[in-house]
């Protein structure tokens, strides 16, 4: 668990020491140096790390030429990049490398468009999961990451590009078409109307679950059909940070103002994703299903959080806010890193050795 929290630490106090102290140029560089460590990070970890991974190296076989990638099974923009991991390299470091240089790009960008002080959202990135998701989940994180490509043309009502966006996106993970309704159902306010729409439909969802996933087997993928079917369920440790997590940030909605209609449309996404996450563990599905596509809703946080923190006007109040959330998201990622998804003992690549 150690090189996890080095790495969190490390990039985040470069991204601070360059937006604080540092010129224009420096600032440049301790961007550049923030990318670098989190894609060689997760580019260069061994494959045993992230339950998925061996499956997906295992494909660099199976795609050797482009009548390879025509013919293959799965999306094909992921495809391309496992075409493109064969041809470049005999080995997967180079693989997961491109993997994680796609990732990391459509998450900073926003970041550094959106937040100020954007090592507040890289901490949140990393700390709240969001970048160890495709060390387990590639296909799926690499599309929720387009997906957050796409969150300012939600947020500035820019429909044409954010529709593209979300097209592209699911050329990596068909999942990414459930960002497509998010532009015309993320609404500017949060009130007791968009709550009990949102509980009911987490009670909705949990009823027709399985003819939601008989239905997206037919339409989209057969593979979807498990998505619904009821097992030993899990997930109940993630679903529980979500709602504890929803309402802190529905607390901070004053406190942000009700003139900020980013903070309104974000959160209102954030609020909807708590709908599958909800179903999931009430139906008691696999939580590598319905679970997962929270992803895209949950990721708003990132965006929510130095909204809340910079809505403090008094020094001493947003010390005590920030560290308690330092505290708690410290703890959940050593919960989750160490737990979950086989993230744990971090390895390097033994090839990039020999």
């Amino acid at each position: 668990m150690l090189p996890y929290l080095v790495f969190l630490f490390l990039a985040v106090g470069v991204a601070f020491i360059g937006r604080r102290f540092g010129s224009l140029g420096l600032r440049r560089v301790t961007i550049a140096l923030v990318v670098l460590f989190l894609v060689f990070f997760a580019g260069l970890r061994d494959e045993s790390i992230g339950t998925d991974t061996y499956n997906y190296v295992g494909w660099l076989s199976e795609v050797q030429s482009f009548e390879d990638w025509f013919t293959f099974r799965l999306e094909k923009g992921f495809g391309f990049l496992v075409l493109a991991g064969s041809l470049l390299s005999d080995g997967y470091a180079v693989y997961l490398l491109l993997i994680a240089l796609v990732v990391v790009t459509f998450y900073l960008v926003p970041i550094l468009k959106l937040v100020p002080r954007y090592e507040v959202a890289i901490f949140v990135f990393v700390s709240l999961g969001f970048y160890t998701f495709f060390f387990n989940g590639a296909r799926q994180g690499v599309a929720a990451a387009i997906c957050f490509f796409a969150m300012p043309w939600l947020l500035e009502r820019k429909a044409i590009p954010y529709f593209l966006t979300i097209a592209f996106a699911a050329l990596f993970h068909k999942t990414a078409l459930v960002a497509l309704p998010l532009y015309f159902i993320a609404a500017s306010r949060v009130g007791w109307r968009e709550l009990l729409l949102i509980v009911a439909g987490a009670v909705f969802l949990s009823i027709t679950l399985s003819s939601f996933a008989q239905l997206a087997a037919i339409l989209i993928d057969e593979k979807y059909a498990t998505y619904g079917q009821s097992g030993e369920g899990g997930g109940e440790v993630k679903v529980a940070f979500l709602l504890g997590q929803a309402l802190l940030l529905l607390y901070f909605k004053k406190q942000v103002g009700h003139n900020n209609m980013f903070y309104g449309r974000l959160l209102n996404i954030y609020l909807i994703g708590l709908v599958p996450a909800l179903a999931s563990v009430i139906s008691s599905v696999n939580p590598s299903g319905v679970l997962r596509l929270t992803t895209y809703f949950s990721h708003t946080s990132i965006l929510l959080w130095p909204m809340v923190f910079m809505s403090f006007r008094r020094f001493d109040n947003r010390a005590i806010v920030t560290s308690s959330f330092f505290i708690i998201a410290v703890a959940y990622f050593v919960l989750t890193t160490s737990t979950f998804s086989k993230l744990t003992p971090y390895q390097l690549n033994s090839e990039i050795f020999w």
